[in-house]
């Protein structure tokens, strides 16, 4: 299981918000117009460890890794139905215990030069993406990596809001990809504004980000098993969004996502019940602006 299965935990295909509770004091509008021909450079980092904590495999050792990718965003402009961001993909590593020194490399250089076409509207939605390789071709790491694209997308308001003003997104998880449940899987995630801060031409607003994963039961079918699985637990963190550039100035993120998956049936299994923890940490940064 990759960094592009879970990547930050919020992929955001599919967005709806609604305002929370309001505050006192000035407000300010939220909307995604960057400059024209702009390039922002980032930085993500994303650590992550999976372990089985109960069931027939719990014996299985705790497995981690490091994901470290560099991309670029340059604005290419207005477009039908919002603005047209090209995302070049520069250069990707990864670390993981066990695994031999470079071993991974030469499939992460094949990702290099990998870029998205990507049309956000003006509360950064993401209208379409399209994907390809150095031969234009797509392909499966394309998927993934279309995945992560639109979950560095941050859902804006549509209303105006101060300090102390929430809005919620759902947004569904990458997790439904790999599982094939018999409905989407849907986390909310909560923003609230704690800080605006302004710095010389620029007004930043600091937000805190809160998201929480589905805890009804879902129904998924593995390998001809029906399965019932509960998912608990969630993410926190903040981020720092920049009115004058329209982007995400930095993110950080962190938590625990518990999935409990429990096979049932005639064919049901003796310990069939299993419990598996993934924990991620998470930081975006914007390196360079242009």
């Amino acid at each position: 299981m990759t960094a592009a299965h879970f990547p930050g935990f919020a992929a955001t295909v599919l967005v709806g918000l609604t305002a929370c509770r309001g505050a006192s004091g000035p407000k300010i509008t939220l909307r995604y117009h960057p400059p024209a021909g702009a390039a922002y450079h980032y930085a993500l980092e994303q650590q992550s460890t999976m372990r089985v904590d109960g069931g027939p495999r719990s014996p299985m050792p705790e497995q981690a890794y490091t994901m470290r990718m560099y991309y670029t965003q340059v604005v290419t402009g207005p477009t039908k139905g919002g603005t047209g961001v090209t995302v070049t993909f520069d250069s990707t590593a990864l670390e993981a215990p066990g695994m031999g020194a470079g071993a991974m490399q030469p499939a992460l250089d094949r990702m290099r030069g990998m870029k998205s076409i990507v049309v956000y509207d003006d509360r950064m939605h993401v209208l379409s993406a399209a994907f390809s390789g150095l031969a234009g071709a797509p392909s499966p790491i394309t998927d993934q990596m279309g995945t992560s694209v639109k979950a560095m997308a941050l859902p804006l308001p549509e209303a105006p809001v101060g300090v102390g003003d929430s809005w919620v997104s759902e947004q569904e998880l990458p997790l439904g990809q790999q599982l094939s449940p018999d409905k989407p899987i849907k986390s909310r995630t909560t923003h609230t504004v704690r800080e605006i801060q302004v710095v010389g031409s620029d007004t930043s607003v600091l937000l805190a980000v809160e998201t929480r994963f589905p805890d009804a039961p879902i129904e998924l079918t593995q390998q001809g098993q029906q399965v019932t699985m509960k998912l608990s637990g969630g993410l926190n963190g903040e981020q720092l969004f920049s009115l004058s550039r329209s982007v995400p100035v930095r993110t950080t993120m962190g938590g625990t996502m518990k999935m409990k998956m429990n096979m049932h049936g005639q064919a049901r299994p003796k310990g069939s019940e299993m419990t598996i923890a993934m924990t991620q940490h998470t930081s975006l940064q914007l390196a360079e602006a242009k």
